[in-house]
């Protein structure tokens, strides 16, 4: 018998985890999937972009990544 402290076996005692999501990368001129701040992966200032708004060019060339999700529903 288990005594009154004991944990159920096959727990492990660990919180189940969210599996990770996959970044959001988008090029310039794309609609944004998602409302939030785009980095430019190759540096440049954040912008923040409205969902379905078009993304900026960026000063260096390539794809801006979402590092900022807004959190309402809006931009879902």
């Amino acid at each position: 018998m288990a005594s009154k402290g004991a944990k159920p076996s096959g727990t492990g005692g660990k919180p189940a985890r969210r599996p990770a999501s996959k970044p959001v990368i988008v090029n310039p001129g794309t609609p944004a999937p998602k409302s939030g701040q785009y980095l430019p992966t190759k540096g440049g200032p954040e912008v923040t972009v409205p969902k379905g708004h078009r993304i900026p060019p960026t000063p260096n060339g390539g794809p801006s990544k979402l590092v900022d999700p807004t959190k309402n529903k809006s931009g879902k």
